[in-house]
């Protein structure tokens, strides 16, 4: 499941135009593969998993995983989605939108 968002992830990236904004539920030095699957199994029961994207970031000697959910036209379209996820995510995440410049740049 790990490896298909984050081809997805790629996919998207490619073909989202530089003014389209993501969601940002969280950024994660931790890379370990079983603990973002177990993250995708509970993703899956409150979101569609389609829209959750991961994006691996490789930044000199340190490793990060971004976790991006959605594709909105505008940073104010991503806005007003966030205020729709599920109440976990609202309590869990300090969201952060991300255009995919922004997301492209950071790879």
């Amino acid at each position: 499941m790990l490896r298909e968002r984050i081809a997805a992830a790629r996919e998207k990236l490619a073909s989202e135009p530089d003014g389209s904004y993501s969601i940002e539920l969280f950024v994660s030095e931790n890379s370990d593969a079983a603990r973002m699957e177990r993250f995708l199994v509970r993703a899956r029961d409150l979101v569609p998993l389609q829209e959750v994207y991961v994006v691996p970031i490789a930044t000199g000697s340190r490793y990060l995983i971004r976790v991006v959910y959605g594709a909105y036209a505008g940073k104010e379209a991503s806005a007003e989605a966030a205020k729709r996820l599920p109440p976990k995510y609202q309590n869990a995440f300090q969201f952060g939108l991300r255009s995919f410049a922004e997301l492209r740049a950071s790879i």
